[in-house]
């Protein structure tokens, strides 16, 4: 079993950040319905992006086009 050590708040602020954009990319590209969010993975974005559009599709959009995913 691995164990993820923070040394402060910053660094687990970060891979907070980068798993909720991993999971909304993964919930907007996957084309069965699956969702691997109990709640809205939406919401959580909203901590650090304030004016995120409400869908997930529309989310996605949006931080792709300001360059948070590299495709």
């Amino acid at each position: 079993m691995t164990t993820i050590r923070f040394e402060n708040d910053d660094q687990r602020k970060n891979f907070q950040m980068k798993m909720a954009l991993m999971t909304l990319q993964n919930e907007v590209i996957n084309t069965m319905g699956i969702r691997f969010y109990r709640g809205s993975i939406v919401n959580v974005l909203r901590r650090y992006f304030k004016d995120l559009p409400r869908t997930r599709k529309g989310a996605y959009k949006y931080l792709k086009e300001r360059g948070h995913y590299d495709n």
